[in-house]
């Protein structure tokens, strides 16, 4: 008898061993199990489980064990694990395939940064999935328990707390519907999944609140015209130290600070002239920036070419005119002007990540922070802006929907429903103010380029 096994018995043929570890503080019957063909939930084959049976009687530990063993055998006849799984081995389980499928789909694209879908769903699955379900074992998970979710994620961060707030200072206070179907369709797809692998008996009903009820999907704030020209004028007295928080005539704000506010007032212009994503703008480098005359009114304008490894890829965007002041602004205030220069950088001339806190304080300040609908507005307002102010300006063909979507990287269902709210837009010329001979005659120098490297 092994040194650790203290009044072994043995029940089954051996199959089953009871006994009492040396050391314990009460003499509680251990059992240690034997069923040829068990496995763990990873396929990898078991040679036996040991586990407490709770109990210090002999007779009472004899019954937990056999019933224990007559459930192994029954696990081996279904194919099924020999221990029980919680969520979060579920989960385990299904992200190791998602995962996989979503980095071979990234590279396809040509991408070698991080999939922003694989943080995507690594965020939201340590923050909402695995807190709600992450213990439970799975076979316990019921329709009621599932239904709970959706009333506890809708009061998540109602009821987190301050330091959690502060944390992720992007938070929405209440889930928009997209959302919580984007949540629906993961939780549908993990729970599918395990019960198409034979890790579940029971398929639950996934369904969101909001699901099927007409709710159209919430559009994020954007600003009114009369707002927009206070924000405007507003961002320049900020910028040189005179907002309303700043102490009045005769206070000094540090140049880090004012630097940091110029460039904010700069990217701000730049989102709005250009509609591009936050995401877009960060990873621009001088390099993907390019300065040409239009035939038609001999105007400077930009050319800008996205990176392909940002959200929807590479694209070619035209953007406002008043994208050209902006980059001119933008390069005597950073003086970091070569090629591989970040666009958007520190004095040091390394890359800036955002200014998401201060745009939410620059923003408060002048009652801007959130909408007539209490919506908070947010940096892709500004992607929201660009797209109405097109809007505004431009009549109505369905084919001028097509074009605004390719400048923005977007299809014309997600400008229909979450960038602007009635119209149609008319001409590719007035998108970007420039002509489509003008539009030709940079693709054909690109390419031209292109064939001569």
């Amino acid at each position: 008898m092994s040194k650790s096994y203290i009044n072994k018995v043995e029940l089954k043929q051996g199959q089953v061993i009871l006994f009492n570890r040396q050391g314990a503080k009460r003499p509680i019957y251990h059992m240690r199990i034997h069923v040829r063909g068990m496995r763990d939930v990873h396929g990898n084959r078991l040679t036996y489980i040991q586990e407490s049976t709770g109990e210090v009687d002999l007779d009472e530990a004899k019954r937990v064990a056999l019933d224990r063993y007559d459930e192994l055998r029954l696990r081996v006849r279904d194919d099924a694990p020999a221990k029980d799984l919680s969520f979060a081995d579920m989960y385990e389980l299904w992200w190791v395939h998602k995962k996989k499928a979503l980095e071979v789909l990234h590279r396809e694209k040509g991408r070698k940064c991080k999939s922003t879908r694989v943080s995507w769903y690594e965020k939201l699955g340590a923050r909402y999935w695995l807190k709600y379900f992450g213990d439970m074992k799975i076979d316990a998970i019921n329709q009621s328990y599932v239904q709970g979710y959706w009333q506890w994620r809708i009061d998540y961060w109602k009821n987190a707390s301050e330091e959690e707030r502060k944390r992720y200072a992007n938070h929405a206070l209440n889930p928009k519907k997209k959302s919580l179907d984007m949540e629906q369709s993961v939780l549908r797809e993990i729970f599918g999944w395990a019960h198409a692998n034979r890790l579940v008996k029971y398929l639950p009903q996934i369904a969101n609140p909001y699901h099927r009820k007409g709710i159209s999907p919430a559009r994020r704030p954007s600003f009114e015209p009369q707002e927009w020209q206070r924000l405007q004028d507003y961002m320049t007295e900020w910028a040189q130290g005179r907002g309303v928080n700043d102490g009045g005539e005769g206070s000094r704000i540090n140049s880090a600070h004012l630097y940091r506010r110029q460039l904010l007032r700069l990217y701000v212009l730049w989102l709005e002239g250009t509609g591009l994503r936050t995401g877009e703008a960060n990873e621009l480098k001088h390099k993907h920036i390019k300065r040409f005359r239009t035939d038609s009114t001999q105007t400077i304008t930009l050319q800008i070419t996205v990176s392909p490894q940002t959200k929807t890829g590479a694209r070619l965007v035209l953007p406002q005119q008043s994208a050209v002041e902006a980059y001119k602004a933008i390069c005597e205030l950073t003086g970091h002007t070569d090629g591989d220069d970040w666009l958007f950088c520190a004095k040091d001339g390394k890359k800036l990540k955002g200014f998401y806190k201060t745009l939410d304080k620059m923003l408060d300040e002048i009652g801007l922070l959130y909408d007539e609908n209490g919506d908070k507005r947010t940096m892709y307002s500004f992607r929201h802006l660009y797209a109405e102010n097109r809007l505004r300006q431009l009549g109505s063909t369905p084919q001028a929907f097509d074009l605004l979507s390719t400048n923005m990287g977007t299809s014309r269902q997600m400008i229909e429903q979450h960038y602007v709210r009635k119209g149609i837009l008319y001409d590719e010329d007035l998108i970007s103010g420039v002509s489509k001979k003008d539009i030709e005659r940079v693709r054909r120098l690109d390419a031209e380029r292109d064939n001569d490297e």
